[in-house]
């Protein structure tokens, strides 16, 4: 069974329609207990990361997560999903994550970069995305396909030998990191047509 897990977000349901589209079953998934029975799970997206951590520790669903973790069953973090799994996040302050993956959640910040001038500090649309290695998430995708993007801050992992793919937005960023049987994505493939239901399929078969 796919839980998706539930920290009261519409976006559950996005993502389990997508499931739904290329033949998978998926779970909404709010329940110590349904977790636990996973055979894989998914972070969706949500508005913002700290509603999301609030929710998940509120419910008492980060033992659960972490034994999946520590199982090595396959997990999969989506958007803000992908930030719970580092270690902090900056987003409204200062949050910590999971810390299952070491690193940090930070905003675009140009500095003093010529692109300052021209690209918004929010990453909104379809965009270019290139594998950096090998994944099984990636099976069947070209590398330079396009997914859609809606975020303003991205992961930055403390090892970057494992960002398996990057996107650029005035500068180059981790649009997809995999650490053992984890991996996260900055980019949504629910909202990413062809491609993204084929990262769907895929990962339903890890």
């Amino acid at each position: 069974m796919i839980a998706i897990v539930d920290y009261e977000t519409s976006h559950a349901a996005e993502v389990r329609a997508a499931f739904e589209s290329v033949g998978v079953t998926a779970t909404i998934a709010g329940a110590i207990e349904q977790l636990d029975r996973a055979s894989k799970i998914v972070l969706p997206p949500t508005a913002t990361f700290s509603r999301a951590v609030r929710s998940i520790r509120d419910r008492g669903l980060v033992p659960p997560l972490m034994r999946a973790v520590d199982q090595g069953r396959p997990i999969l973090g989506i958007g803000h999903g992908l930030h719970l799994l580092f270690d902090v996040s900056y987003e409204e302050g200062q949050h910590t994550g999971l810390g299952v993956i070491p690193g940090k959640v930070t905003r675009f910040d140009f500095g003093d970069h010529p692109v300052r001038l021209s690209v918004p500090t929010s990453h909104q649309g379809f965009s270019s995305v290139h594998w950096s290695q090998p994944c099984t998430l990636f099976n069947g995708i070209t590398s330079g396909s396009s997914f859609y993007f809606d975020h303003r801050f991205y992961a930055d992992p403390l090892d970057p030998r494992i960002i398996s793919a990057i996107a650029h937005h005035g500068i180059d960023f981790s649009a997809a990191v995999v650490q053992g049987s984890i991996a996260g994505l900055q980019f949504l493939p629910h909202l990413s047509e062809e491609a993204g239901r084929q990262i769907l399929r895929n990962f339903a078969k890890m």
